[in-house]
């Protein structure tokens, strides 16, 4: 079945027959990292790091098909990593496409060569130099510039966490990524306060941030989110009822496998930031803005 008539089954069977496979997965495969940013509530250190074998990814990747997942999406800690004997994180994505995957997602922190050869690469950068180095440590904005720009990865984005401590550089990245000739795209979510409620957003500067973002989205900014995505995001309370979250299934770096997003095991959906859950939102209902936005950021 070719991949629009699968998504178009897909949708049908959903939508209209009460089914509830995840179209996409995100598999955690390392706790390991190369930093310790402030803000995430993965990474683990010394120890206690877990790097999942080939087999079991290859374990999870079968699952996750079989309940009919077609996009994968390997994060960590810091995917490129993962090693296992002469196998790389290459080796994983080259595994998911062999199985019938449609589309694979690498999101990274970008302070090694980037290196993978997935369909879409996500880099997380969180402010402009002083405030990216103030979250995720000394010297690691430029490292991410200079490995951006030695990559010619057809399809690298930026991904940026707003927080209390960020939020002023939103506009500042955004113009970044808009110039930077090595990146194609713009994404946005708000920070959610599984731990540190002093990195949280209050409600009036999330709502001047989606107001900025609106802006640049209207003045051609490359900006992912949609504008009825980020008017979801000013008050998450509004579409917990409506949220469709089990569109994409989660495996945790422990192999806990959750049906939706962490942030709904941890009862976090009143204070979610998560931008592609409210896009996910607007999927369920095909929304024109997010089903452009679906069909062309994976091209």
């Amino acid at each position: 079945m070719s991949e629009l008539a699968y998504y178009a089954t897909w949708f049908t069977k959903s939508k209209f027959f009460g089914q509830r496979k995840p179209l996409q997965s995100v598999i955690f495969i390392t706790d390991r990292c190369n930093l310790n940013c402030k803000h995430c509530n993965v990474v683990t250190t010394g120890e206690e790091c877990t790097t999942k074998t080939y087999d079991e990814v290859k374990a999870e990747l079968e699952y996750c098909y079989e309940l009919g997942s077609r996009i994968i999406d390997f994060e960590g800690g810091e995917p490129h990593l993962w090693r296992d004997g002469d196998r790389d994180l290459n080796s994983l994505i080259d595994l998911a496409r062999e199985m019938g995957y449609y589309s694979v997602t690498v999101t990274t922190n970008a302070q090694l060569p980037i290196t993978a050869t997935s369909d879409l690469i996500w880099v997380s950068i969180d402010g402009m130099r002083e405030k990216h180095d103030e979250q995720r440590g000394a010297g690691s904005f430029d490292r991410a510039m200079e490995n951006i720009a030695a990559c010619n990865h057809p399809n690298m984005n930026v991904n940026m966490t707003v927080t209390s401590k960020n939020y002023e550089d939103f506009e500042d990245v955004a113009r970044m990524v808009k110039d930077n000739p090595h990146l194609r795209r713009f994404s946005f979510s708000f920070y959610v306060p599984y731990e540190d409620r002093e990195l949280w957003v209050k409600p009036e500067i999330r709502n001047h941030i989606i107001d900025i973002a609106q802006r640049l989205k209207k003045e051609g900014y490359p900006l992912m989110n949609s504008k009825p995505g980020m008017d979801l995001l000013r008050d998450p309370k509004n579409f917990i009822d409506k949220r469709q979250c089990w569109i994409s299934n989660f495996i945790l770096t422990d192999g806990t496998r959750l049906p939706e997003c962490p942030g709904a095991a941890a009862n976090m959906c009143e204070e979610c930031g998560f931008g592609m859950g409210a896009e996910m939102t607007l999927l369920w209902k095909l929304h024109p803005a997010m089903v452009k936005a679906g069909l062309t950021v994976r091209n």
